[in-house]
C-alpha cells in the first residue's frame, strides 16, 4: 500500500489541530455519574464543615456530662462513707447538690457535712431539707458563701422548727435580709436541739434584730450566736441587748461589723452585766466603739468571772479606752484570749498592758497589731515578757517597731520562755532588725515554734544571718520562719535553702520550713 508523506516546507504553517474524536455512547452515563458524585460530595464535604463545631460541641458536652457525673458520684461516695464530709468549693449549684444530697438520706454514717462555697440557691437547699427528713444521724451543716437568701434561709427555718438532730448551722454569707431572719427566729422559739446558728456577713437590718431577740428571749438551747457583718446598728443593739437580760443559754456572742457605736455597745454591755448564762466569748470588733463604749465594756469584764475570750480588734479605743479595759483585765483573771488589734493604741497604751502583763498568768493569745506602738511600746512589752505572763502568741504585726524596737523584742526571746508564736510582719525593721533576731535564734529557746518577719524590707544580710543562726542552732530551730514580701534575691534563698538542710542533718530530722 503506497503512503503519502507530507512535506513541510520551510516556513510555511503547521496543520491545524484535529479535533478529539467524540466520546462513545456508552461513556455519557458514566460521566453523569462522575459529576452527581462528585457534586454529592461537595454538598456532603459543605454540609459537615458547617456542622462540625456543632457535632464536636455535642461530643464535648457528652463528655463533660460523663465526667461530671463521675464526679458527681465521687462526692456521693464520700458522704456515704465519712462521717465528716468536707464537700465545699465543688461547683456545685442547685443542680449538683439536689444530685448529690440523695447520699445522705436515710445516711447513718456522715455526722457533719460542708457544703459551703458551692453556689447552692434556693432549689439546691429544697432538695438537701428532703433528704434530711431521711436522716436521723447528721447533726452540723456549713452552708456558709451559698445564695439561698430570703426563700432558703425560710425553707431550713420550717425543716429545723420540727428538726431533732442537727445541733450546727452554718448560714453566713447567704444574702439573708429581714424576712428570713424573721423565719429564723420563728425557729428559735421551737426548736430545742440546735445549739450554734451562725449567721455572719447577710444583710440583716433593724427588723430581723427585732424578730431575733424576740426569739432569744424564749429560746433556752442555743449557745453560741454569731450574727457579725450585718446592719443591726444602735438601734438593733439595744432591742439584742433587752433579750440577752432575759437569755441564760449564749455562751459565745460575736457581732463584729455592725455598726454598734459607743451607745449599742454600752446597751450591750450592761446587758450583759446581768446575763443569767454565762458568757465565755465576746466579739464586738470593728464597731466604732471608742472612750465610752470602753468603758462600759470594762465595767462589764471587771465583774464577768466566765470570760475568756474579748475580742475589740479594730475599733477606736485609744490609750485611754486601752487603759480602761487593762485596769478591768487586771481585776478578770479569766480571759486567755484578748484581741486589741487596730485601736490606735500607742505608747502610753503599750505601757499600760506591759504592766498588766506583769502580774497577769492567764492571757496566752494577745493580738496587738495595726497599733502605733513604735520602738518606745515595743521595747516596754519586751521588759515586760521576758521574765513575765504566760503569753504563748503575740501578734504585732504593722506597729511601727522599727529597728529600735525589734533590738529589745530579739532580746526578749533569749530569756522568755512561753512564747511559740510571734508576728511582727510590716514593721521596716531591715537588715539590722532581721540580725537582731539571728543572735536570738542562736541561743536555745524550746518554746518559739514560729517567726514571722514578712513585709521587713529585709535583704540578703539579713537573710544570711538567718541562715547562720538556723545553722548554729539545729536542734532548737523554729518549725517555721517566714520572710514573705521581702528583698531577698537568689544567693539570700539558698543561703537559707542551705540552712534547712543543715538543720534537718544536725538537728536529729528536724523539719523547719521558710516561706519566702
Amino acid at each position: 500500500m503506497a503512503v503519502k508523506k507530507q512535506l513541510r516546507v520551510h516556513g510555511s504553517a503547521p496543520p491545524a489541530p484535529q479535533p478529539p474524536p467524540p466520546p462513545p455512547e456508552w461513556a455519557f452515563p458514566l460521566l453523569a455519574g462522575l459529576t452527581v458524585t462528585a457534586s454529592l460530595a461537595y454538598v456532603g464535604y459543605k454540609f459537615f464543615e458547617n456542622k462540625m463545631p456543632e457535632v464536636q460541641k455535642k461530643l464535648k458536652e457528652k463528655s463533660w456530662r460523663q465526667e461530671s457525673t463521675g464526679r458527681l458520684n465521687e462526692i456521693m461516695n464520700e458522704l456515704r462513707s465519712m462521717q465528716t464530709a468536707d464537700v465545699q468549693a465543688r461547683n456545685l449549684g442547685d443542680e449538683g447538690c439536689s444530685y448529690v444530697v440523695e447520699a445522705l438520706a436515710f445516711n447513718d454514717v456522715c455526722t457533719a457535712v460542708d457544703l459551703s462555697s458551692n453556689g447552692i440557691g434556693s432549689m439546691g437547699l429544697l432538695a438537701l431539707i428532703e433528704s434530711l427528713k431521711h436522716n436521723d444521724v447528721l447533726n452540723s451543716i456549713n452552708l456558709n458563701q451559698n445564695a439561698g437568701g430570703d426563700e432558703g434561709a425560710t425553707a431550713i427555718a420550717e425543716f429545723l422548727a420540727t428538726n431533732y438532730t442537727i445541733g450546727s448551722i452554718n448560714l453566713s454569707s447567704n444574702g439573708i435580709g429581714d424576712e428570713g431572719a424573721k423565719a429564723l427566729a420563728e425557729m428559735l422559739k421551737k426548736n430545742s436541739t440546735l445549739t450554734i446558728l451562725e449567721l455572719n456577713n447577710n444583710v440583716i437590718d433593724y427588723d430581723g434584730c427585732v424578730a431575733i431577740a424576740e426569739a432569744l428571749v424564749e429560746n433556752t438551747t442555743l449557745s453560741t450566736f454569731n450574727m457579725s457583718g450585718n446592719y443591726a446598728g444602735g438601734l438593733g443593739a439595744n432591742v439584742l441587748a433587752k433579750a440577752l437580760e432575759r437569755n441564760a443559754g449564749i455562751v459565745e456572742l460575736r457581732l463584729s461589723g455592725n455598726d454598734l457605736g459607743n451607745e449599742g455597745t454600752k446597751a450591750l454591755a450592761e446587758a450583759l452585766e446581768v446575763h443569767q448564762g454565762n458568757l465565755t466569748s465576746l466579739d464586738l470588733g470593728n464597731n466604732g466603739i471608742g472612750l465610752e463604749g470602753a468603758r462600759a465594756i470594762a465595767s462589764y469584764v471587771e465583774k464577768c468571772s466566765s470570760l475568756t475570750s474579748l475580742n475589740l480588734y479594730m475599733n477606736d479605743l485609744g490609750d485611754e479606752g486601752c487603759k480602761l479595759i487593762v485596769q478591768a483585765l487586771k481585776t478578770n483573771k479569766t480571759v486567755t484570749s484578748l484581741d486589741l488589734g487596730g485601736n490606735n493604741i500607742g505608747p502610753k497604751g503599750m505601757a499600760a498592758i506591759a504592766d498588766l502583763l506583769k502580774d497577769n498568768d492567764t492571757i496566752v493569745t494577745l493580738e496587738l497589731g495595726y497599733n502605733p506602738a513604735g520602738p518606745e511600746g515595743s521595747k516596754a512589752l519586751a521588759e515586760a515578757l521576758k521574765f513575765h505572763g504566760k503569753v504563748e502568741t503575740l501578734k504585732m504585726g504593722w506597729c511601727k517597731v522599727g529597728v529600735e524596737g525589734a533590738v529589745p523584742l530579739a532580746d526578749m526571746l533569749r530569756y522568755n520562755n512561753t512564747i511559740s508564736t510571734l508576728d511582727l510582719r510590716g514593721n521596716n525593721m531591715g537588715d539590722d532588725g532581721a540580725r537582731a533576731f539571728a543572735q536570738s535564734l542562736k541561743v536555745v529557746n524550746e518554746a518559739l515554734n514560729n517567726l514571722d518577719l514578712g513585709y521587713n524590707e529585709i535583704k540578703d544580710e539579713g537573710a544570711f544571718a538567718l541562715a547562720q543562726a538556723l545553722k548554729a542552732n539545729a536542734e532548737g530551730a523554729v518549725a517555721l520562719l517566714s520572710l514573705s514580701s521581702n528583698y531577698i534575691t537568689k544567693l539570700g534563698a539558698v543561703a537559707l535553702t542551705e540552712a534547712v538542710d543543715i538543720v534537718h542533718e544536725l538537728g536529729s530530722g528536724k523539719d523547719t520550713t521558710i516561706v519566702f
